[in-house]
């Protein structure tokens, strides 16, 4: 790989996205979610009735999402334990910063 010493270096930075389904499949119904973003300003909140960014975490790898954190996948003994919640996935997307 050559690299030209002319050329400006992009920087990135992490997106994440949390993603709450009704199950553990990538392809189940997404039921809640937050977004990180990049900036120093940037506060995740939770806004009722927002509209679902993905219906499923799959739709989401599709758009370039990449899962770091999965639900956990031992048997749930007491499923009333997952809460209102649901299952939580992680996902990051990495984007160019402007200067």
């Amino acid at each position: 790989m050559e690299y030209d010493l002319y050329s400006p270096v992009i920087m990135k930075r992490q997106r994440l996205l949390y993603l709450n389904a009704v199950s553990r499949s990538v392809r189940a119904a997404v039921i809640g979610f937050a977004i990180h973003e990049p900036y120093a300003s940037d506060s995740p909140q939770v806004e009722v009735g927002a509209e679902m960014p993905y219906g499923t975490v799959h739709e989401a790898i599709l758009d370039g999402w990449v899962v770091v954190h999965f639900p956990d996948q031992r048997l749930d003994l007491e499923p009333e334990r997952v809460g209102a919640f649901g299952y939580e996935f992680i996902l990051s997307q990495m984007e160019g910063m402007d200067e």
